[in-house]
């Protein structure tokens, strides 16, 4: 796996306003930087996915900035989501595809290569090396949130943002989480987990609290 450029993501006062009168949130800045974990918590409905979704730059923030440089140079806000890996619950496959069509068609859409050495390589981290042929659709729900780290990390990107990363885990995939967290900061990326899993904080270098 390659060794991550430098990169700085940079949040500014950003909030946000469904109704156009009250924040989810009070405004917040923060920077994440490589090799860096930042954790974000709160009670429930406090935000935390709000933020999340700002952050991947699929949610437009109503007041404040987002930016991200590489290298120094700063990036058009419609390239930030092909930098960042998202996992999140909420989030959804394609059921019909297997793990290794899945990870070939998110990375054609994405206009990036597929790494088959890559591939391989995270089929065996996720557990998946076994299930590779079956399509999605039988898998548990523990399952396909292992085939959502595989295909947050298959596209290689320095940024890695996980919402409640431990839903449908279990010990073994409690495990996967770990590994994949070791991997994003061996190779100099940065990981921003949004949690109320206090063992997932004791990863993180800062803790943002939004209750």
């Amino acid at each position: 796996m390659k060794q991550y450029p430098s990169f700085e993501l940079k949040a500014v006062n950003i909030s946000k306003s469904y109704d156009g009168f009250t924040s989810v949130f009070s405004p917040i800045g923060l920077s994440l930087k490589n090799g860096e974990i930042l954790g974000i918590i709160g009670w429930n409905g406090s935000g935390k996915s709000t933020l999340i979704k700002m952050l991947s730059g699929t949610l437009m923030p109503s007041t404040g900035s987002l930016t991200l440089y590489i290298e120094g140079n700063q990036l058009e806000n419609e390239y930030i989501p092909m930098q960042i890996g998202f996992i999140a619950p909420y989030l959804t496959v394609y059921e019909e595809f297997s793990p290794k069509e899945h990870a070939q068609f998110f990375c054609e859409m994405s206009g990036v290569d597929f790494n088959i050495s890559l591939y391989e390589q995270l089929i065996e981290v996720t557990g998946l090396k076994q299930h590779e042929s079956r399509q999605i659709k039988a898998f548990s729900s523990g399952m396909k949130q292992r085939v959502k780290y595989l295909l947050a990390m298959i596209r290689q990107n320095p940024i890695l943002l996980l919402d409640e990363p431990s839903t449908n885990l279990d010990s073994k995939g409690q495990e996967i989480f770990r590994t994949i967290m070791h991997m994003q900061k061996v190779m100099g990326g940065g990981t921003i987990i949004a949690t109320n899993e206090q063992a997932e904080t004791h990863f993180c270098d800062h803790i943002i609290s939004l209750s």
